[in-house]
């Protein structure tokens, strides 16, 4: 059974006023489960203080006493809800948050946008953001005040759109969410040309059209500039009570990455509060050989490899996407006495997943029924050998091949490269 975004909530406060403002927006979370009010002690808080001989309340009496108000007044509104202090010793707030939402197997974690706490210490805000940054199994609101505003049944609900499978499940859920009115963004760069706004305009035309036969009452925006300020801004604009946005962009996905540029951004900056999705546990791939027009991806994912170009008339180029973008890419190409393999690359940010396994995979079995070829660096001599490559010397290159590193001067190693080849429907694939 899937869960919904706020079956099981945390609630971390520092009691400040920032913090007591933002708890009035998670009674208004729809469909709202239990909640668990946390308040993490951080270190130099410990024992219990004296003062004029006498005994005072230890920081975890007194924070209990505080979450045990908080949740005697949740629970007068209807809101499931008990509490649990925990102690940070060495004071990484955050980690702690996270520890104790894991332990609660919480599906959603609230925290403020800033505030002191009980005892002085500055926990939200940069706790916030630490909690926002590395909670990425769950989804995170960041509360602001003036919750009177942010009810979505009677405040418009902003969600930025980029087309991506990130922006069609978060605005898949804005029904659900009890929004009565939605915004929905696209922001284009400035140099946007005329079939890209064509294609916005008709990807928000058909989001609408979906939202409103469920009864939601739907908005659409084109802007251009940088994506977090527009958000903001039209946020603002707006009047929104509520921001919904994905932690991922389109292209995030396929990044070592733990939140977007934008949604951190955005939740920093945001005139209310935002509702930042989590990343979805599964992502699609598909390994594929490119069509002759998508050859520009490989030349834009090349750009850090030596900036190769395409040649339709003489390459086979075999690409990974993730959710529909180019991740890594290896190319097959014809010369006038044999088969090259080159141009395995796979961005620095997207590697450590396999990636350029399986675009090699895919090109030794469409191109594997002919000899392969391949200048090989050195510490990837191993790698290629997985796939049936054996080194061999350089006279065992057919001349044309031969010929691109001929400003080497017949000394390959010295330039960290060694021939190899693979015989046909030979090694293992």
């Amino acid at each position: 059974m899937v869960s919904w975004l706020f079956d099981r909530v945390v609630f971390a406060t520092d009691f400040s006023q920032n913090a007591e403002e933002a708890s009035a927006v998670l009674p208004l979370l729809p469909r709202l489960g239990e909640v668990t009010l946390l308040h993490v002690i951080g270190p130099g808080e410990e024992g219990r203080p004296w003062f004029a001989g006498r005994s005072l309340r230890s920081p975890e009496e007194t924070a209990e006493q505080a979450l045990s108000t908080l949740a005697e007044r949740y629970q007068e509104a209807g809101v499931r809800a008990r509490h649990r202090t925990v102690r940070s010793p060495d004071g990484d707030i955050p980690a702690a948050v996270l520890a104790a939402v894991r332990e609660e197997e919480a599906t959603a974690v609230v925290v403020g946008a800033q505030g002191y706490g009980l005892i002085g210490t500055l926990l939200l805000g940069s706790v916030s953001t630490g909690v926002l940054e590395e909670a990425v199994g769950v989804h995170v609101v960041i509360a602001r005040d003036g919750a009177e505003t942010q009810d979505p049944g009677t405040t418009p609900v902003l969600c930025p759109v980029a087309f991506g499978r990130p922006s069609r499940e978060a605005a898949a859920l804005l029904p659900a969410l009890g929004a009565r009115e939605v915004v929905l963004l696209h922001v284009l760069k400035n140099d946007h040309g005329v079939e890209e706004e064509r294609a916005a305009e008709g990807e928000l035309a058909r989001l609408k059209a979906h939202l409103e036969s469920c009864g939601t009452e739907v908005r659409t925006l084109l802007r251009t500039g940088r994506a977090s300020d527009e958000i903001v801004r039209v946020a603002r604009d707006a009047g929104a009570g509520l921001i919904v946005i994905p932690r991922l962009g389109r292209t995030d996905y396929i990044r070592n990455i733990l939140i977007g540029s934008t949604a951190l951004a955005v939740a920093k900056k945001a005139p209310c509060s935002v509702l930042v999705l989590a990343r979805p546990p599964d992502l699609s791939e598909e390994v594929r050989e490119l069509a002759p027009e998508e050859f520009p991806l490989a030349e834009e994912v090349w750009t850090g490899y030596h900036g190769q170009t395409a040649d339709p008339a003489t390459d086979r180029i075999f690409g990974l996407f993730v959710e529909g973008t180019l991740a890594a890419v290896a190319r097959c190409r014809r010369h006038p006495d044999g088969l090259e393999v080159d141009g395995v690359f796979t961005p620095m940010e997207m590697r450590g997943r396999g990636y350029a396994r399986k675009v090699t995979e895919a090109l030794v079995r469409a191109c594997g029924g002919e000899d392969l070829y391949m200048h090989s660096t050195l510490d990837l001599v191993g790698f290629y050998g997985g796939y049936g490559f054996v080194s061999i010397p350089e006279s065992g290159l057919p001349p044309s091949i031969r010929a691109r590193f001929s400003f080497a001067i017949g000394d390959l190693r010295g330039a960290n490269v060694q021939p190899m080849m693979r015989p046909a429907g030979g090694g293992s694939s």
